[in-house]
């Protein structure tokens, strides 16, 4: 008897680049029909951060259509990232999938009474032809300080694993994990976990051209936005036991471009624009600029979390904002971020540490360019403090400073480390500015 041969196609970290979607799907529909010709069983799967919001079309449906775009291309399972979990409120999370054709693989996030969310299974168990049985279970990121305020729980991936192991060492002969956790953690856990036999990667934008083998584990992962899909060929021999696993990465730049790309990103973006151009948040009777909105940011901040003082970077806002009709499609083009308020209860000591900390790396973060930390800007830009003066500070006095969690995330301003922190989870830095411009100017709004 000849040995099978198992193939699996996998994505990552897309984040809403559109562009390159035509190309992908074109690809995995005939790459899975020219191996499926050749005799091997074909799987599809996706390892999150599928959808972003700073995109028009998945800020639009709150990204159903990016769903639907799984749907039309075979998918047979994937996993969600922390875009998908926290970029998107928690009643959305519940309805994205309502249509999928693929299931939905998550192990380590709960809902608030410990079931189960209904549209995810912990693992699945995919049988072949030649009756090899394959359990693909999906873990992701779970960041304890922020999936409670979208009302998950998240589990962390270590116990997850030593429960689930047992039972799909005995229910299965390939073992394979879709993890959202970062190369360091798959490392761990191949480390840990000899009997997975394949971990498909995401969350830290790793490209793995040819895999990495550590221990008897293959580690397999795409890179970012698309720029690269990958191909693991898995060998199995007529025992149900591994033969050989092979992984590579293959480039955009060799994937066929088929016809119709133009017209979809097109058809995409048409779609997009025009829904959020029809929801209205506040009619401005002069132009916002970017310093303006700054303020306006400062001032929506303060009046959120009922404090006096605010911080703020320049590089939140990418436009001005032109006098008439505000819709939430200007808001998007200039607040791309999925970004929440924060607030940082501190003393004055820790609070002068903050403000030195800013002025020391203000040269350089200037025009630094960034990305990551929900942040989908350009550059950084100057950091401002709204509502105190540094010799105002008393450093044994007691501030409450009303931000936005991007810093926190960040490595740079470790006195945010050490402050009492909490986050506002019911709306991004785009909402928060539609409710303040909504009030500020809501008698307008009948022009």
């Amino acid at each position: 008897m000849t040995d099978e041969l198992i193939t699996i196609l996998h994505t990552n970290d897309l984040h809403s680049h559109i562009e390159h979607w035509p190309a992908i799907s074109y690809w995995i529909k005939n790459r899975k029909k020219e191996l499926q010709k050749a005799g091997h069983e074909v799987f599809v799967f996706d390892i999150g951060d599928f959808i972003d919001r700073s995109d028009d079309n998945t800020q639009a449906t709150w990204g159903k259509d990016n769903a639907q775009l799984l749907n039309d291309a075979g998918y047979d399972g994937i996993t969600i990232g922390n875009n998908e979990g926290l970029g998107l409120p928690h009643e959305r999370m519940e309805e994205i999938y309502d249509q999928r054709k693929f299931a939905v693989l998550l192990a380590n996030i709960l809902e608030n009474d410990h079931s189960r969310p209904k549209w995810a299974e912990d693992y699945r168990v995919f049988v072949t032809k030649a009756k090899t049985r394959i359990s693909v279970f999906g873990l992701t990121a779970a960041y304890e300080m922020t999936y409670p305020l979208n009302d998950w729980i998240p589990v962390q991936p270590f116990p997850v694993i030593s429960e689930l192991e047992p039972r799909l060492s005995r229910q299965s002969d390939v073992q394979i994990l879709l993890s959202h956790l970062g190369l360091p953690a798959d490392e761990e856990i191949a480390g840990r976990f000899p009997s997975i036999s394949l971990i498909l990667g995401a969350h830290t934008h790793h490209l793995l051209p040819v895999g990495k083998k550590v221990n008897k584990t293959m580690l397999a992962a795409a890179g970012k936005y698309g720029e690269n899909v990958g191909e693991v060929q898995i060998r199995i021999d007529a025992q149900h036991k591994i033969v050989d696993v092979k992984a590579h990465t293959i480039s955009f730049d060799n994937l066929i471009k088929p016809e119709y790309q133009p017209l979809f990103i097109k058809s995409w973006h048409d779609h997009g624009r025009k829904v959020l151009s029809e929801r209205i948040v506040a009619f401005l009777p002069k132009k916002i600029d970017r310093f303006q909105q700054l303020k306006d940011c400062a001032a929506a901040l303060k009046e959120n979390f009922h404090t006096d003082i605010a911080m703020v970077s320049s590089g939140m806002f990418m436009d001005d904002l032109l006098s008439g009709p505000l819709d939430s499609y200007q808001l998007l083009k200039d607040m791309p971020h999925t970004i929440n308020p924060m607030l940082a209860k501190m003393d004055g000591k820790l609070l002068l540490e903050l403000i030195k900390e800013v002025k020391l790396q203000q040269p350089r973060l200037l025009d630094l360019h960034i990305n990551g930390a929900g942040f989908r800007g350009d550059k950084f830009g100057r950091m401002f403090f709204f509502g105190i003066q540094e010799e105002q500070i008393d450093p044994d006095g007691h501030y409450e400073l009303a931000s936005l969690d991007h810093y926190y995330f960040l490595p740079w301003f470790h006195s945010l480390q050490k402050a009492d922190v909490s986050f506002d989870f019911k709306g991004i830095l785009r909402q928060l500015m539609a409710k303040y411009y909504n009030e500020k100017y809501a008698s307008d709004l009948d022009r």
